[in-house]
């Protein structure tokens, strides 16, 4: 949908969605780009978009940014790179080029290809730097603490959804192997019976390609005789929902196998939950190990459940290591941090290429 209020011959920042899936990669940019807005006259186009997002459509963009005026194209996938080189170089679009890297691997031989054409680079961990051989300015994600923040009464929060038990303990994301919901379950079909006061709640969509992969999950729990203490939501339509669900939790795991940064454990530390996290992603350098959560190693269930176990032995531990998680975000990584310091990489790169920088373009 497009918002009738943004000229876009007034942007200096188009910051595309051109995956074709929703991802992690929109949720960052829906998160971040309404504080950027506050900043600098930025909009998204593209797919997936959440209502009230400033954005434009691909005709507006088409017509009205050929006007010679600089604008950076901020880009976050390698769609999205490619685009950019062929606006600038094809059709002659003054475009200054920026890509944001989470990848903590080494990245494809046409991903190096296009970002070494880019103008500029932001990575948003130290170890997604490294990954990089261009230098880079490393910006960490960060979370809305309006929108994600702990209950007034959890334990009332919990009472309200109708499950089983006095706490609850969940994972946020698709339901299918990379994000490790095998090994969540196999966990908690090892813990429940030790910990009669808690119940799961899985919460997440799950594709067509990995309906398989929930059958043979809910097969294995309905064999340990605990359907009633595993809850799928499915897919959330209302975004409200989900901020809802993390104040309803007193306990978050977050068991990916391959992460590039995941918000989810922001959310959730935000939201006054500890966490029980994989060593991918961010989350080493987000986690203080018994502080505000644990760091188990990927696909190590038997890891996995010691550290729930641990984490789940004592109500009043996790209601402080909780307050701690907050703290801990609301101290390092807010969305205003974190979109004031794009926005600053944006008046370097305006700085090279327009005199008097973005103010003047």
């Amino acid at each position: 949908m497009e918002d009738k209020s943004i000229d876009p011959r007034e942007l200096r920042v188009i910051a595309p969605c051109l995956g074709t899936r929703f991802s992690g990669i929109n949720a960052s940019v829906i998160a971040v780009l309404p504080e950027q807005a506050r900043h600098i006259s930025i909009a998204t186009l593209g797919f997936h978009i959440a209502k009230g997002i400033p954005q434009i459509s691909f005709g507006q963009f088409w017509r009205q940014c050929r006007d010679g005026r600089y604008r950076i194209w901020h880009a976050r996938r390698n769609i999205e790179m490619l685009a950019g080189l062929i606006l600038r170089h094809i059709f002659r679009f003054r475009l200054i080029l920026l890509f944001t890297s989470s990848a903590q691997r080494r990245h494809s031989w046409i991903t190096r290809f296009y970002y070494h054409r880019m103008d500029g680079l932001i990575a948003t961990s130290a170890m997604a730097a490294s990954y990089l051989d261009r230098e880079s300015v490393v910006i960490s994600h960060g979370v809305n603490t309006d929108i994600f923040y702990p209950p007034e009464d959890r334990p009332v929060a919990w009472a309200k959804r109708g499950l089983k038990g006095r706490y609850g303990i969940g994972i946020f994301g698709r339901i299918r192997p990379q994000k490790g919901s095998g090994e969540f379950v196999e966990a908690m079909i090892r813990v429940l019976p030790l910990r009669p006061e808690w119940s799961v709640v899985l919460v997440g969509q799950t594709t067509k390609e990995y309906h398989s992969f929930e059958l043979q999950l809910r097969s294995k729990i309905q064999k340990a005789g605990l359907e009633d203490r595993f809850h799928f939501t499915g897919f959330l339509k209302d975004s409200h929902d989900i901020p809802e669900w993390y104040r309803s939790l007193s306990v978050v795991v977050c068991p990916s196998r391959v992460e590039g940064y995941g918000l989810p454990c922001l959310e959730a530390m935000a939201s006054g939950c500890p966490v029980v996290a994989t060593r991918t992603g961010y989350w080493p350098e987000l986690i203080t190990e018994g502080e505000d959560g644990y760091l188990v190693p990927c696909e190590d269930t038997e890891a996995l459940t010691g550290a729930i176990m641990k984490i789940t032995e004592d109500p009043e531990r996790v209601s402080r290591m909780g307050r701690q998680a907050r703290a801990n975000i609301t101290g390092r990584h807010r969305i205003q941090n974190e979109a004031e310091r794009i926005v600053q990489v944006y008046k370097q790169l305006f700085s090279r290429f327009v005199p008097g920088g973005a103010d003047n373009p």
